[in-house]
């Protein structure tokens, strides 16, 4: 089975709507009369962003950069730590030691859990958005 490589188009609405300026991604889907309607996934830098219909995606690496490394809460450092469980899902978490999380996100893949964490943090404004 392939693994997910992007975010699919609904995940970066969402990500709009929660303020977030997604722009900057590094790939983009596209679709065309000569794809025959059908979106076709590119590398920014190697797609045409005339075409009308296109829309942003990020990576795995996107979202991990955009994460912060640590967060501040009333004076307690959080790090973040990124672990596969033994049971086969990805975990994200803000801790300050191994039985100490601030916040645990988990996902069957480490895209979609990246992507969880990435959401939580914007809702709690750990991440500036350009909404108010």
């Amino acid at each position: 089975m392939k693994s997910k490589q992007v975010l699919s188009i609904d995940q970066m609405k969402h990500l709009q709507e929660l303020g977030l300026d997604t722009s900057d991604a590094s790939m983009i889907f596209q679709r065309g009369s000569a794809t025959r309607h059908e979106w076709v996934l590119h590398v920014m830098g190697y797609a045409d962003i005339s075409l009308r219909e296109k829309e942003f995606t990020y990576t795995l690496q996107d979202i991990l950069s955009k994460l912060p490394r640590y967060i501040n809460d009333f004076g307690v450092m959080y790090k973040m730590c990124v672990e596969p469980l033994f049971s086969g899902p990805w975990a994200i978490s803000y801790q300050r030691g191994i039985s100490e999380p601030f916040i645990f996100k988990v996902a069957g893949n480490l895209l979609d859990v990246a992507y969880e964490m990435l959401c939580w943090c914007i809702e709690n404004r750990y991440i500036k958005t350009n909404q108010l």
